[in-house]
């Protein structure tokens, strides 16, 4: 017989940051959505933050072949290229990337043009893989394409000419160069990335060009791998908003030029639709989201746990058959929530009511970790797993037993999503979105989590913005979850559970906002 204090300190759903999660291969969940973004239409990845956008990038980065019966069929190779900014990049030779500055969006076009061409170019080039099929390849086409690279990355500084022959091979190159521009010049026509290598003095156009057509002849393709965007400028909105509004432009604009050259860019729900591009409806075909079903939560926690095997073998024990994490991962719902009910207390302490029958746990915990907007976060559900873990240790420890029928008890997973309602608002409302802060602050310690829009106005009314558009921006971080149809129609609005512990907001069934009341918080919110 296992007891189950001990099997409790083995208990643990993993880290909540995609890149050091040491259990997210092993536990992987939502294959469809994974799907969905292999396909080669879909280049831009948008959802929320602790959606598992990074997660969902890593995997594809270091392990593309866990993947593999997913991935597209037609080609020989396909090379994932991660490009998170020049803070990830150590050493650019001769090209001072971080001395450009830009500034507008047509600068950060540009820019984007040229980090991108020179991380995708260095990177084919030192690949052994591309290598190899570039050598074994008989057409001629495929070899002049590689010299025209080669000598490009010369010319920029990323490949060292060490012989003699290879000195004296792009001099005769750049000679060549010359006398075709010069040609073009006398046709009044524009030479090939002239107009790109004013600005930079880099022919990236040329470059990209010969990368294309060597995938291309190769059967190969390059997905490009953009993440942690919103790192780019912290502290900067407009500038970071100018910096990706400028990237999706540039997809837009060479995504068909380049067949074999693919974007994979994954990007914040709440910034994607700050972004003011023309067209922007046209997006819709290179767009997928990354939207969490209650379903999948559950197995993605319950999965994480039996990862372990003590953990395993109490489910074992209590449930009388063998379980492992496959069986998780494809097993019907009715299976998952068992173990759930192993793991944790089947009703978390809730008592029905004359009204209602009683909520269940799996209930109560998916709908608190839902926003205004209706998404669900896998970063907060393991969170609340780890720190319930924490806190029945605690509870335990007190009592000099354990105190629940369960590993997890109602008690200490109450007090546990305390802390993450707390850390939800500090790490996501008040860090991303510190020029909306004051307009958070009006709803602290409010007795009462519904208001209508006329209140909301009038807490808006000192603060920039306000009105309308002051209520979109807060829906817009999910803070603000409408009761009717939609944001713009809707007259009243409900601050979602997730928030509302973190905000110190009392419950109560029936509130009259007083004029009193209205104006303690605009002085709250002016001060």
């Amino acid at each position: 017989m296992h007891d189950a204090q001990q099997v409790l300190m083995h208990l643990n759903f993993g880290r909540v940051d995609g890149e050091t999660d040491n259990r997210f291969e092993q536990c992987f969940i939502g294959t469809e959505m994974l799907r969905q973004v292999l396909l080669p239409q879909h280049s831009l990845v948008v959802g929320n933050k602790g959606s598992g956008k990074s997660a969902m990038c890593r995997l594809l980065v270091d392990d593309l072949q866990k993947v593999k019966p997913l991935l597209p069929k037609q080609y020989e190779e396909i090379f994932c290229i991660p490009a998170y900014g020049l803070q990830s990049e150590e050493h650019l030779p001769d090209v001072e990337l971080r001395e450009l500055t830009p500034e507008t969006i047509d600068e950060f076009r540009y820019f984007w043009l040229l980090y991108l061409g020179l991380k995708v170019s260095s990177y084919l080039h030192n690949n052994q893989r591309m290598k190899s099929l570039i050598e074994h390849n008989k057409k001629e086409e495929v070899k002049k394409a590689h010299s025209t690279l080669k000598h490009l990355l010369v010319d920029v500084g990323l490949i060292e000419q060490k012989t003699l022959s290879s000195k004296l091979s792009h001099a005769i190159h750049k000679y060549k160069q010359a006398r075709d521009k010069k040609n073009a010049f006398a046709r009044q026509e524009k030479y090939v990335g002239e107009g790109f290598k004013q600005k930079t003095g880099v022919s990236i156009i040329a470059m990209l060009e010969a990368i294309d057509l060597i995938l291309r002849e190769t059967n190969c393709t390059a997905w490009i791998m953009l993440d942690k965007l919103d790192l780019l400028y912290v502290d900067d909105i407009q500038k970071l908003r100018a910096s990706i509004t400028g990237l999706v432009q540039l997809l837009v604009q060479y995504g068909n030029q380049f067949k074999n050259i693919q974007f994979k860019i994954f990007l914040r729900n709440d910034i994607y639709r700050q972004l003011h591009i023309v067209n922007k409806s046209h997006l819709v075909t290179y767009t997928t989201e990354m939207k969490w079903r209650g379903p999948l939560l559950l197995k993605l926690l319950v999965s994480r746990a039996v990862v372990d095997p003590h953990v395993r073998a109490y489910c074992e024990e209590m449930l009388g058959e063998t379980v492992d994490v496959t069986n998780v991962i494809v097993g019907a719902d009715d299976y998952v929530i068992k173990l759930f009910n192993i793991i944790f207390e089947p009703n978390a302490g809730l008592k029905a009511t004359t009204q209602t029958e009683a909520e269940t746990t799996s209930q109560w915990i998916l709908k608190r970790l839902v926003d205004g907007m209706g998404n669900s976060f896998p970063r907060e559900l393991i969170h609340l797993g780890n720190r319930a873990v924490e806190r029945q240790r605690e509870l335990n420890r007190i009592a000099g037993r354990h105190t629940s029928t369960r590993l997890i008890g109602g008690a200490a997973l109450k007090d546990a999503f305390q802390h993450i309602s707390q850390y939800r608002c500090d790490t996501y409302l008040y860090s991303e979105f510190p020029h909306l802060s004051k307009h958070f602050d009006v709803f602290r310690g409010s007795e009462g989590a519904v208001f209508h829009r006329e209140e909301l106005y009038m807490l808006f009314e000192p603060l920039s913005p306000h009105g309308d558009e002051a209520i979109r921006q807060v829906y817009d971080v999910g803070l603000l979850q409408p009761m009717g149809n939609n944001v713009d129609s809707s007259k009243k609005f409900k601050i979602p559970l997730l928030y509302r512990s973190g905000l110190g907001i009392t419950e109560r069934k029936k509130r009259i906002l007083q004029p009193h009341s209205v104006k303690k918080s605009l002085v709250i919110a002016t001060n």
